[in-house]
């Protein structure tokens, strides 16, 4: 484990890269993939994990990501119970994304019927535990896992854009996490899109530095290994910086 750790919320619209940004977490990583589109990000080489059946790929220098398919609630939890034990070598874990596994749970208490007013409490108790466990991976003596990761959409809530999920888990949630990030595009005069993550609060956007250690309000072509490395006072090699992706 290293000297510090490092928890991300990365919140944005569709189509900002949110799943591109995971994805240069420090390696090996482990994708946690709840879309179904982590086989579409460049980073080289990967590796599958199918977790029901399998025991956790070694990480013996032959790949830096592993993808493991997340087709409901219940596979979250069982990777938690790997994860928590130790017995794997993954630097980093990105879950990918928040908003479709809230909708796993769901899926899972209600499957197509409509919640309840009751089962809200439910819904906001399961999710915020879920976070909490994985963001305290960093915390575990003898665990390798340094880097948490979360992704989630973005919606506006009367003028201020916030984490996109439903009920008061997107209220809670920025406080889970040491650092809290907007992911947006800016075109340049060459037409080339330049990705921004607003790491400081505005008055229209939820965002936090709880580490006071980024490099300005914004971070411009962000990388999460880098960050990653502010924290630790160590120039990292950065993961690959994909074209485009989400």
């Amino acid at each position: 484990m290293s000297t510090q750790t490092f928890t991300l919320l990365v919140h944005g619209e569709a189509g900002s890269g949110k799943s591109w940004l995971g994805d240069t977490a420090p390696g090996p990583r482990l994708i946690l993939d709840a879309e179904g589109r982590a086989k579409y990000l460049p980073t080289q080489a990967k590796v599958f994990w199918n977790v029901m059946h399998e025991n956790p790929p070694a990480a013996d220098g032959t790949w830096e990501t592993c993808i493991a398919n997340v087709p409901d609630f219940d596979t979250m939890e069982y990777v938690y119970r790997w994860l928590s034990s130790g017995q794997h070598g993954f630097k980093s874990v990105i879950v990918d994304s928040l908003m479709e596994i809230q909708k796993r749970y769901i899926d899972k208490i209600v499957g197509p019927h409509q919640l309840d007013q009751q089962d809200w409490g439910s819904v906001l108790r399961s999710l915020e535990l879920l976070v909490r466990n994985y963001r305290d991976l960093v915390l575990s003596v003898g665990n390798p896992t340094d880097c948490v990761v979360f992704t989630v959409g973005s919606k506006d809530v009367n003028g201020k854009m916030r984490p996109l999920l439903q009920g008061q888990l997107a209220n809670t949630l920025p406080y889970f996490v040491d650092t809290v990030g907007y992911l947006y595009t800016t075109m340049e005069e060459n037409n080339q899109v330049t990705r921004n993550l607003l790491v400081q609060p505005t008055n229209n956007v939820v965002a936090k530095d709880g580490t006071g250690r980024m490099p300005g309000p914004i971070v411009q072509h962000p990388n999460v290994t880098q960050m990653f490395g502010l924290l630790n006072g160590f120039e990292t090699q950065p993961a690959a910086q994909p074209a485009e992706a989400e």
